[in-house]
């Protein structure tokens, strides 16, 4: 569990995090990191400016797992994330 967060917070994020590598493997870059993040973005400040509270939780946990996964790339990064996040 994810310190500090409630329990079905951090499970969410969990499975987010789970689902995301399933379904899409590492990132490739930071750049790609970015993109998938910022895009998450764009639905977080649609569901607020929409006052949708449920989606609002629901983007908002989207974009912790696409953090925690970018943070996780860069700390462990493979030969070619590192190349393509570098150039070296």
């Amino acid at each position: 569990m994810l310190i500090g967060l409630r329990g079905n917070v951090s499970r969410r994020i969990e499975g987010e995090i789970n689902s995301a590598f399933a379904n899409y493997g590492p990132f490739t870059s930071t750049h790609e990191g970015l993109g998938v993040l910022m895009e998450e973005m764009k639905e977080l400040v649609d569901a607020i400016h929409a006052n949708d509270l449920e989606s609002v939780c629901d983007e908002s946990i989207q974009i912790a797992a696409v953090a925690y996964r970018l943070a996780g790339s860069c700390e462990d990064p493979y030969p070619e994330f590192r190349k393509r996040s570098t150039g070296r």
